[in-house]
């Protein structure tokens, strides 16, 4: 059970990684699209891209003549002979400049979007798109947290009944060795002398368990690896996490379970262990 605890831990963990991961890589991808008007002159979509670099929160801006952006539609709907016959009938090129703003973070959007009300260039803009990207955000902040919560629970639940095995344990313990324990007494142990073998042994068990699920997180994080990677366009760090902090995450997770170990024994040789 300690073992299941810990792993338990080790996934919320790894579940925090890859929602970061997750998270950074869209907002890596995210934009503000911003379309203007077709009578729109470029000498105004140039002010108004340098208008937004003026502000510290916004990374890049880009314009997109109205050339680039039909060859960008031709390319995404290359597949698609219908929505191109459309621009046949059209007859003219319908896009308008374009600008794609890129924020330092997603937190820095709803300030652009105010500042693209801006009455110099406010009614040459026909559409800003920004609401798809923030609906993605929000959807994987849910799911993270919802699962961070499953994980928890579990971890509150192995941890529960981690801690009434070892209880019981110590307790059958002490009445299996009730003969040896009192032979100890007649013979002047201390105390403490009874105690340290519980004490010791729930530290050996607390350490085998940290070494046994700390081995089986860096074979999944080295499987998971590539995996992640196809997902994220990048490669992926967890085998290296576990590598480089792994004397801080075992070293807590040794004493967080060794904690609760020794208090489980203490508790137990105080109730059936009279010394």
């Amino acid at each position: 059970m300690l073992i299941l605890t810990l792993a338990a831990l080790n996934i919320l963990l790894v579940l925090n990684l890859v929602t970061d991961a997750a998270i950074q890589n869209v907002e890596n991808r995210v934009d503000i699209s911003v379309t203007f008007k077709t009578t729109a002159q470029f000498e105004d979509v140039e002010n108004t891209a340098v208008y937004l670099r003026s502000f510290a929160e916004v990374r890049d801006v880009s314009i997109v003549t109205p050339d680039e952006a039909l060859d960008i539609f031709k390319d995404r709907h290359a597949n698609n002979p219908t929505v191109l016959s459309s621009l046949d009938e059209v007859g003219e090129n319908p896009f308008g400049h374009e600008l794609v703003i890129r924020a330092r973070s997603t937190d820095d959007y709803p300030m652009i979007m105010e500042a693209l009300d801006n009455p110099a260039f406010r009614d040459q803009i026909e559409e800003k798109d920004f609401a798809s990207h923030e609906e993605v955000l929000n959807k994987i902040s849910d799911v993270a947290n919802q699962v961070r919560l499953f994980a928890l629970v579990l971890v509150a639940i192995f941890l529960g009944i981690a801690v009434l095995i070892v209880f019981n344990t110590v307790r059958v313990a002490i009445f299996v060795h009730r003969e040896e324990i009192a032979i100890m007494r007649l013979v002047g142990a201390t105390g403490w002398f009874i105690r340290a073998p519980y004490l010791l042994e729930t530290l050996m068990f607390s350490f085998l368990a940290v070494v046994i699920s700390g081995a089986f997180m860096i074979f999944a994080a080295t499987a998971l690896d590539p995996v992640f990677a196809s997902y994220f366009d990048s490669s992926s760090k967890l085998k290296d996490f576990f590598i480089s902090q792994g004397a801080w995450v075992y070293g807590l997770e040794f004493a967080g379970a060794a904690l609760v170990c020794l208090v489980s024994t203490a508790v137990a040789m105080r109730k059936y262990l009279r010394v």
